[in-house]
C-alpha cells in the first residue's frame, strides 16, 4: 500500500509539471496537500481510460501513457503538439467546429473520431471531452477520456460494405448529399450503375459540390432543389445531362426531427419520354415502333385491362390478338406474382414511374425482363400505362456466371486459388494489425493419382464434387473458408481463431467424415488425406506461409498419410470441454435436455404482441444451461443441426397446441431452419405432417432461413415456398443486410418478409450512415412488398426512428428479452396487456 501511494504522488508531481501552465500554482499554498488530494484522483483517471488534457487552442499539455502507447509515441513528444496532428485526413472541420462549440459553452462533447498512430495506422474511439473554465468563466483547458472502439466500427463495415455492393449492381442511380456550415451541399455517396454512366461515379464527386461537378445552370438547379430536399420535403425534377433525360427524386434523411442528409434516386427517362411524344403525334408512327420493337411493349387502359401488345410480347405471354379488351394485366400474370404487379400498375395509374426486374416463365422460355411501367399523359389527364420490357437475360446470366467464376472453382464451386490468394493477404494483415491468430490447412487426396488414372478423369471429377460438398457439410462456412487449389489439393482458412486446439480438431474431424464411403458411378471408393497445419507469426508473410504449411503437408504424407501434422509443433490434444459436448450431444435430444425459450415480436405502434422467435438453450448436466452459441456450431459440424432445428418445430407445434386447449389467443411462432434443411426434399412435407398432427393452421407457424438459403438449389427452393405458402406458412429471411443475397432474390421467391440485422440498428441515433441504409432497406423491402422486421432494438431512439421510417414490427430487449415458456405466458400471453 506504501508503494501504491508513493507511485499515485510521483504521478500527480508529474502531472503538475506538465500541466503547470494550465493551473495557478501560486494560489495552492500546502503543495504536499494538494499532490495527496490529486493523487488517487489521477491514479483513478488513469486506470479507467487514455487520457488527455488539452489546452483551449488545441495543444496537448498532458496525455497519460496508456494513450501515448496506442499512439505509439513517447510522452514527451505528444507533450506541446495540437490535437488535430492525430486527426488530420479523417476528420471534418465541421467535427472540430461542432465540438469547439460545445466545450466553450461548459457542455460535454461525446462522440466517435479516428486517430493516425505514429506508423500511420489508424484506430477509433468514443471520447469524452470536459471543459474547464477559470472564475471569469472563460475557457481554461480540456480533458478528453478515450475508449477503443475499433473491433465494432470494423464488424459495422463489413455489414455496410455488403449492402453498398448490393447499389452497385442496381441499374439506377443512387447518391446521398451532406449540407455543410457554410451553406454548400456535398456528395457523401455515389452508387449505380447510371451514375457510373453519367460519370458521376464516386471518385469524381465524393465531397465535391455540384458546383464543382456539373455545368453551372445545372448545377444551380440541383443545389436549389437539395435546399428545398433538406427543408424537408420530398422532391422531384428532370433535367437532361449527357444526353439522357434524368428523372431526379430526392428523400430527405430526418433524425431527431433534422434533416440530416438527402437521399436521392436518378432514373433514366430518356427512351420513354421520346417514346411518349413520338406516339402523341402520330398513331402510325407508334404503331410501327409498337410492332417492330425489340422490346416487350404491352399498353393497358387505366382499369387496368390489355388494349394492346407488341407481336414479340404476344409470343413471350402466350396471347392472341382477339383477347385485346378483354384480358386484365392482373390475369395474365401467373398467380404468385399477381400482388406485387398489382402493386406496380396502382403506383404507375397514380402517376409514379415504376421500374422492376421480372422474370417470365411460358412454354419452356424463361427470360429477365427490365420493366418499365410509364403513364399515358394525354391532355394532362392519365389514360393508361405503356408496359416496357427489356430483355436482359443475357446479360443477367453472363453478369452472375463471370461474377461467380471470379473466385470459385468451376468443377466443385468452391473458392478458387485466386480468391484464397487475396483472402490470406489481406486476413494476414488485418491480423497483424489486431493482434489475432488464424490458421491455414492445406489437405491432399492420397492416391488420387491412382484412381484418376485407373477409373479415368470423369470418376475422379465426380469424387471431387462430392468430397466438396463433404467438406461443406462439415465445415461452418462463417467460419472456415474452403478453396480448391487445383487437382485434388484443397486449402481451408481459419481467419479468427481463439486457440491452436480449435483447429487441430478441425483437422481430425475433416479426416474423421471421410471414413465414410463415396458412391461414383456404381464404385464404392474410400479416400484418405494428409493435412499441413500452420500457425502464422506476425514477422511472416504469404509466400513464407504457402511453403511452411506445404511442410507440413509432406511431413504427413511421410508419416503414413490420413493424418494431419503442424508445422514445426507438437499435436495439440483436443480441447476436452468440446469433446464432451459433442458427446452429449448426440444425446440430448433423446434425454429431453433442450429448452426452447420465446422473444416477443412487437407491433411498436399498438404495442401488440403480434409473433415470437423461438430460441434454443441446452440445460446440460454438468455444465448447467448453455447458450446457443456454445453448441450449435457443434451441432452444425456433426450434422446435428437439421435434428435439432425438427425438434424446434414439434416443440413450437405442441405449445401452440397447448395453448389453444388452453384457451390462449394464439400468435405465429418462428423457426430457424439450416439453408440444408430447408431444400431438402422432404422439408415442406415434414411441416404438413407437424400442422396435421397438432391440427394447427400453418398461419401459427413461421420460418426463417439465412439469405445465402434462397441461393442454393433454385428449383427446390421454388417447390418447397410453394408448397408453404399453400400452408399458409409463412417465410422470412433472418439478418437481413449481413449477407449476400439481393432484392432481386427476394422478389423472384416471394419471400414473405425480412428481419434487418441487429448489426444495422445498434447505435442508430449515433451513426447517420447506419441510419442511411437503414432507411433505404426498409423502403426497397416495403417496394417490393415485403414484411419489415427490425431485430436487436433496445433504446427508445432506435425505436423512434424505425417508427418514423415506417417500421412497425420490433423485436429486441427494449421489449422483452428472450425467456422460458412459463415466463413468457404470464408476461404476454395471461395478462394480455399492452408493452409500454
Amino acid at each position: 500500500m506504501a508503494n501504491m501511494e508513493k507511485d499515485n504522488l510521483g504521478l500527480a508531481k508529474t502531472f503538475i509539471q506538465q500541466f503547470s501552465t494550465a493551473l495557478d500554482l501560486q494560489k495552492i499554498t500546502d503543495m504536499d496537500a494538494f499532490y495527496k488530494i490529486l493523487a488517487p484522483l489521477l491514479y483513478a483517471m488513469n486506470q479507467w481510460a487514455d487520457m488527455t488534457i488539452i489546452s483551449r487552442d488545441g495543444t496537448i499539455l498532458y496525455a497519460n501513457e496508456e494513450y501515448c502507447k496506442r499512439l505509439k509515441y513517447d510522452q514527451n513528444e505528444i507533450i506541446g503538439l495540437n490535437v488535430r496532428t492525430f486527426h488530420a485526413g479523417f476528420e471534418s472541420k465541421h467535427l472540430f467546429d461542432e465540438i469547439w462549440e460545445t466545450v466553450k459553452s461548459g457542455r460535454t462533447w461525446r462522440g466517435e473520431m479516428q486517430h493516425k498512430t505514429k506508423d500511420d495506422s489508424i484506430f477509433w474511439t468514443s471520447t469524452i471531452i470536459v471543459p474547464f473554465k477559470d472564475d471569469k468563466g472563460k475557457l481554461k483547458y480540456m480533458i478528453g477520456f478515450h475508449t477503443d472502439i475499433t473491433e465494432i466500427k470494423q464488424l459495422e463495415s463489413k455489414g455496410k460494405s455488403n449492402f453498398i455492393r448490393t447499389l452497385q449492381n442496381l441499374q439506377y442511380g443512387f447518391f446521398k448529399v451532406r449540407k455543410e456550415q457554410d451553406g454548400s451541399m456535398k456528395y457523401t455517396m455515389s452508387e449505380g450503375r447510371l451514375m457510373v454512366e453519367l460519370g458521376g461515379n464516386t471518385e469524381r464527386i465524393l465531397m465535391k459540390t455540384p458546383f464543382e461537378v456539373f455545368e453551372p445552370d445545372i448545377a444551380e438547379l440541383k443545389h436549389t432543389m437539395y435546399i428545398k430536399a433538406f427543408e424537408g420535403e420530398k422532391v422531384n425534377f428532370e433535367l437532361e445531362l449527357n444526353g439522357k433525360l434524368i428523372y431526379v427524386d430526392l428523400d430527405p434523411i430526418i433524425h431527431n426531427g433534422a434533416v440530416m442528409e438527402v437521399f436521392g434516386t436518378i432514373y433514366d427517362f430518356s427512351e420513354f419520354r421520346d417514346v411518349q411524344k413520338q406516339l402523341k403525334v402520330n398513331e402510325e408512327r407508334y404503331q410501327s415502333l409498337i410492332h417492330y420493337s425489340h422490346e416487350y411493349i404491352t399498353t393497358i387502359n387505366k382499369d387496368g385491362i390489355i388494349v394492346d401488345m407488341n407481336p414479340k410480347t404476344m409470343e413471350l405471354i402466350g396471347v392472341k390478338e382477339d383477347m385485346f379488351g378483354k384480358l386484365g394485366l392482373i390475369e395474365a400474370t401467373v398467380e404468385e406474382d399477381r400482388p406485387i404487379i398489382a402493386e406496380y400498375f396502382n403506383k404507375a395509374i397514380r402517376g409514379e414511374v415504376q421500374f422492376f426486374e421480372h422474370e417470365v416463365k411460358n412454354n419452356g422460355q424463361r427470360r429477365f425482363l427490365n420493366v418499365t411501367l410509364v403513364p399515358i399523359v394525354v391532355d394532362n389527364e392519365i389514360e393508361g400505362v405503356y408496359s416496357i420490357g427489356k430483355d436482359i437475360t443475357e446479360q443477367k446470366l453472363v453478369q452472375e456466371q463471370n461474377a461467380y467464376l471470379a473466385h470459385h472453382d468451376e468443377l466443385t464451386g468452391l473458392y478458387n486459388r485466386r480468391w484464397m490468394g487475396k483472402q490470406i493477404q489481406e486476413t494476414l494483415k488485418l491480423a497483424k494489425e489486431n493482434n489475432q491468430k488464424f490458421a491455414i490447412l492445406s489437405l491432399d487426396l492420397d492416391r488420387f493419382k491412382f484412381i484418376n488414372d485407373t477409373l479415368g478423369h470423369f470418376v475422379g471429377d465426380e469424387l471431387l464434387q462430392q468430397i466438396a460438398e463433404r467438406f461443406q457439410q462439415n465445415l461452418h462456412k462463417d467460419i472456415f473458408f474452403v478453396a480448391r487449389m487445383g487437382g485434388d489439393e484443397f486449402m481451408i482458412l481459419c481467419p479468427n481463431i481463439e486457440s491452436e486446439e480449435e483447429v487441430t480438431e478441425t483437422a481430425q474431424n475433416i479426416l474423421d467424415s471421410l471414413k465414410q464411403p463415396f458412391y461414383v458411378q456404381g464404385f464404392e471408393l474410400f479416400v484418405t488425406a494428409s493435412i499441413g497445419i500452420v500457425f502464422p507469426s506476425n514477422d511472416t508473410d504469404v509466400t513464407k506461409l504457402m511453403k511452411s504449411v506445404d511442410i507440413a503437408l509432406y511431413k504427413a504424407k511421410e508419416l503414413g498419410r490420413n493424418m494431419y501434422q503442424v508445422f514445426d509443433r507438437s499435436m495439440n490434444k483436443a480441447h476436452y470441454k468440446s469433446f464432451i459436448l459433442e458427446r452429449d450431444l448426440r444425446k440430448a435430444i433423446m434425454n429431453d435436455e433442450l429448452v426452447a425459450y420465446f422473444q416477443p415480436r412487437v407491433d411498436a405502434k399498438n404495442r401488440k404482441i403480434v409473433g415470437a422467435e423461438s430460441l434454443i438453450r441446452w440445460n446440460h448436466p454438468k455444465y448447467g444451461l448453455l447458450p446457443p452459441g456454445q453448441f450449435i456450431p457443434i451441432a452444425e459440424e456433426t450434422g446435428l443441426i437439421d435434428s435439432i432445428g425438427d425438434w424446434m418445430m414439434k416443440r413450437v407445434c405442441e405449445q401452440l397446441a397447448s395453448w389453444r386447449k388452453e384457451g390462449f389467443s394464439l400468435i405465429p411462432i418462428s423457426v430457424n431452419i439450416t439453408s440444408k434443411r430447408f431444400i431438402q426434399q422432404d422439408f415442406a412435407e415434414s411441416i404438413r405432417e407437424l400442422l396435421n398432427r397438432f391440427e394447427l393452421e400453418g398461419k401459427w407457424l413461421e420460418i426463417e432461413i439465412t439469405e445465402n438459403s434462397i441461393m442454393r438449389n433454385e428449383a427446390v427452393v421454388q417447390k418447397t415456398l410453394k408448397e408453404l405458402k399453400e400452408m399458409g406458412v409463412r417465410v422470412f429471411i433472418d439478418d437481413f443486410g449481413s449477407g449476400y443475397s439481393s432484392f432481386n432474390y427476394l422478389k423472384t421467391f416471394k419471400i414473405d418478409g425480412v428481419k434487418i440485422d441487429q448489426t444495422f440498428i445498434r447505435n442508430i441515433s449515433n451513426h447517420p450512415e447506419n441510419a442511411s441504409i437503414t432507411s433505404a432497406m426498409i423502403k426497397v423491402a416495403h417496394q417490393l412488398n415485403l414484411e419489415v422486421i427490425a431485430e436487436g432494438v433496445e433504446t427508445e431512439e432506435e425505436l423512434n426512428f424505425l417508427l418514423n421510417e415506417n417500421c412497425r414490427y420490433i423485436q429486441g430487449y427494449y421489449f422483452g428479452r428472450p425467456c422460458q415458456i412459463e415466463e413468457f405466458e404470464n408476461i404476454y400471453l395471461q395478462k394480455k396487456i399492452n408493452m409500454i
